[in-house]
């Protein structure tokens, strides 16, 4: 650890693209690269590092074996296969003969696992005290963050008691016994250098294996920003990388997103925080701005990109409502508002109707948007054959006519609506949305030139913010910093919500 170089990278200062940018050192400089790892917390990160080292020396990701998430890198080196890990279907076994309901899924958007069954809250107390790596019931009777578990000691002993024998049973593993088994028992391959990003959101046992990774490493970086470490109530151990951080770490220091005006704010926040590394970081030239607007539907969103964000998903439901009302694209959760398969459908129409030809593929698309047509018939036809609006009509019992709006008569009225609003507004539907709906939880690492950010809590992150203000000053710093030209403070709404 002594040997450890840190990095901390505050928003937009660049960190991953540092990383990046020693990997290429030691690529150019002849480190073979089956002896660089490079770990990250998420799949998209592992991704881009691995894709930017492929692209730029003419490798396969086979001769990048270490770009992985933690827990891909457990289970390659305890030789796991598919079958050995526990699926959505062995959970519902296991619900069923316990007589539990468990839909194997968790959502971290809001920073918190309400919404969730209670059984699933129970899953998920028992697998955070193995993250934590601290007994149950330690765990149980200590645990002060923001989640609502509404679950008694009975029933969660009960769980883990029975999730243990179910996995003996079955020669199965979850995600954390990876880790946990990797740990105990897992091979390190030599490292020349290893690479850890995103560090702030690392678990206790997540840094087990790092400092097993790391420990016959010759060289070693460790990224991160305590600053932005959101999950908390996950399990990260923000402590520790605030810890090692202080007396032994390299600052980032110019910003290349956050303008000066959004800078000071964000700074001023931060400063609230109690335990967290001091650090100096510059802003980019720009002085940006920063305007209060005492409701969201005020704000005009017709250029540009838009980052829109709250603390809950439910105070989004009220932004999408506008958008929709309003005509704008956006996207939310990694969907976008209208689907591209009825966006191909309206134009496979207008093709059409101008006397073209489509492929089955796009004809079939086009038609499942249309009633009464033999569009079964078009199953086992040639995968190459190209078919006009006549023959359609001829063949296969189309008899829609006009315009995609009467056409399409399988899209509702609601649709229908809200297309021809856009359309009307210019929004370009075939492209990217430049309009984002997110958590703050949910953006992380993002940003936009104009970011509308909502301050109201929910009642139980307002409770958590009173209790313990450090974590919810994170999440809102972590918000304010997305900015990349002016920051919409929208007035709350209640008298819950995080102070400015």
């Amino acid at each position: 650890m002594e040997d450890w170089n840190i990095i901390l990278g505050p928003p937009g200062t660049g960190k991953t693209t540092t990383l990046l940018k020693l990997i290429e050192s030691e690529l150019e400089n002849g480190t073979h690269p089956d002896r660089i790892g490079y770990f990250t917390f998420t799949k998209k990160a592992s991704a881009e590092g691995r894709e930017r080292a492929m692209a730029k020396f003419e490798l396969t990701a086979a001769q990048l074996p270490y770009f992985r998430t933690l827990h891909s890198f457990a289970f390659q080196q305890l030789g796991l296969g598919k079958e050995d890990v526990m699926s959505k279907e062995h959970y519902k076994e296991f619900g069923e003969a316990l007589g539990l309901r468990l839909t194997g899924s968790m959502s971290s958007d809001e920073g918190t696992i309400m919404s969730l069954t209670k059984d699933d809250r129970l899953m998920f107390i028992e697998n955070l005290a193995r993250m934590q790596c601290v007994p149950l019931e330690k765990l149980y009777h200590e645990h002060d963050h923001n989640v609502d578990w509404n679950a008694d000691w009975y029933e969660l002993e009960r769980l883990a008691r029975a999730l243990r024998n179910y996995k003996d049973s079955t020669y199965l593993m979850d995600f954390t016994d990876m880790l946990a088994d990797f740990c105990k028992v897992g091979e390190t391959p030599p490292f020349d250098v290893v690479f850890i990003d995103e560090a702030q959101d690392l678990s206790p046992l997540q840094w087990e294996a790092v400092k097993k990774i790391t420990s016959k490493a010759g060289k070693v970086y460790i990224a991160g920003d305590d600053d932005q470490a959101i999950f908390r109530w996950a399990g990260a151990d923000v402590d520790y990388f605030v810890k090692i951080s202080k007396n032994n770490a390299t600052v980032l220091d110019q910003s290349y997103r956050v303008p000066s005006l959004i800078h000071d704010l964000a700074d001023k926040v931060i400063h609230r925080v109690g335990n967290r590394v001091e650090k100096s970081w510059n802003a980019k030239p720009d002085e940006g701005s920063i305007l209060m607007d005492p409701y969201f539907e005020n704000i005009e969103m017709h250029q540009d990109s838009w980052l829109l964000m709250a603390r809950s998903n439910y105070h989004l439901d009220r932004m999408e409502a506008f958008c929709r009302e309003e005509g704008y694209f956006f996207e939310r959760k990694g969907r976008t508002s209208i689907s591209q398969r009825k966006v191909h459908a309206i134009q496979d129409w207008g093709r059409l109707n101008k006397g073209e030809m489509l492929n089955v593929a796009d004809v079939k698309n086009c038609l499942q948007y249309i009633k009464r047509t033999k569009v079964k018939d078009l199953e086992h036809a040639d995968v190459n054959l190209c078919l006009s609006l006549r023959q359609l009509r001829k063949s296969y019992g189309v008899e829609a006519q006009g315009t995609w709006h009467n056409a399409l008569d399988r899209l509702t009225v609601r649709e229908v609506s809200y297309l021809r609003a856009m359309l009307r507004r210019g929004e370009k539907i075939t492209k990217n949305p430049r309009i984002v709906l997110s958590t703050i939880h949910g953006a992380k690492g993002g940003e936009a030139d104009n970011v509308v950010l909502l301050t109201d809590l929910s009642q139980r992150t307002f409770k958590s913010y009173e209790k313990n203000p450090d974590d919810e000053t994170r999440v809102m710093y972590v918000g304010l910093t997305r900015a990349k030209k002016t920051l919409h403070l929208v007035e709350p709404m209640t008298n819950r919500y995080f102070p400015l």
